[in-house]
Order: C-alpha cells, then structure tokens, then sequence
C-alpha cells in the first residue's frame, strides 16, 4: 500500500486527479489459467511422464472479509482517497466476487471447482461481500468511524440503510432510488 498507491494518490491529488484504488475480496487462479495451463503444460508434462499442475485454488484468500476490510480501512485512513473501484460484481471465476454467492462448499454445483464463502474455514452467509462494500462505502463517505476491524458480525441481520453511488442519485437510500425509477 504505502509503496504505490499511498505515492499514486498523494501525486494524483497534487494534480488535481481522482485517484480511484481497486478493492477487492481476495482472488483464484484456478478457473482463469487451468485450461491454458492444462494446455500449455501437455506437451512438456508427457516427454517427463508428469501430470500437469493446476493454478491454486484459493490464491489470495478472503480471510472472512479481513483481507477486502484491510484494504477499505488503508484507503479511508488516507487523506487523499475518496472514492474505490470494487473489484468485482460477478467474476466468480476468478474467486473475486462480491454479489451473493454459495456459503458453503456443500452449495456448490458439483460440476466445476468454485470457492464458496467457508473456504477460509468461516461462516459467512451469502451476501456478506456485500454487507462488507456497503460498510465500506460508509466508512469511505464519512458516515461511519475508520475502523481496522470489521464493524458487523456475519450473524447480524442486515439493517435498512442501503445507500447507492448512482450519478444524480449519488447518496441516496436504496428505498428513493427505486422509487424515483
């Protein structure tokens, strides 16, 4: 952090740019690079009588959110960033997403390899990832105290206070926002 993007934020603000840092909840290889790694490796691996090697399952683990709220707690510390690219929605196949996904192992479809949330050995339910981003947000606007540890309890029912960054709507309660559209 304080080796390129605490520097990149400090510069950009200097010069009167929007730093936007990505977040993310942890990452897998394993479904992006396993067919061409697969591929790539068949060759070689039949001249040594070796089976090929897949890309690690868990790669950057979640940790149970610790590792996306080190993150969201090191960009609300800093002085020059305001606002975070949240990486991603969807992409469950790179272990990377923050829409609601299976909690456990046992969820899973049995027809491919997919982290679910108990993969670090937590019980988180299924839409933790974005309970965490919300809280983040709120941290990042100033609603909520900078905290290092992460402030809700994956057994807390989720509160009403939904707020969206949606252009014109940007700030508004999840509630006026569907009822404008």
């Amino acid at each position: 952090f304080s080796n390129v993007i605490s520097k990149d934020a400090t510069y950009c603000a200097s010069k009167g740019i929007l730093y936007m840092p990505t977040m993310w909840p942890g990452f897998s290889w394993h479904n992006l690079q396993k067919e061409k790694k697969d591929n790539n490796n068949k060759q070689q691996h039949q001249q040594q009588q070796v089976q090929p090697k897949a890309p690690e399952m868990n790669k950057i683990p979640r940790l149970g959110g610790e590792f996306l709220w080190k993150q969201a707690h090191a960009y609300a510390s800093h002085p020059n960033i305001h606002t975070i690219w949240m990486a991603q929605f969807d992409e469950v196949d790179e272990g990377t997403a923050i829409f609601k996904v299976a909690a456990r192992a046992s969820d899973l479809p049995a027809e491919a390899s997919w982290l679910s949330l108990d993969a670090d050995g937590k019980v988180l339910p299924e839409d933790w990832y974005l309970r965490l981003a919300g809280e983040a947000q709120l941290m990042l606007a100033g609603e909520r105290e900078i905290t290092e540890n992460i402030p809700i309890r994956p057994d807390e029912s989720v509160g009403v206070h939904h707020t969206l960054l949606l252009g014109d709507r940007q700030g508004l309660p999840f509630e006026q926002v569907v009822q404008m559209n």
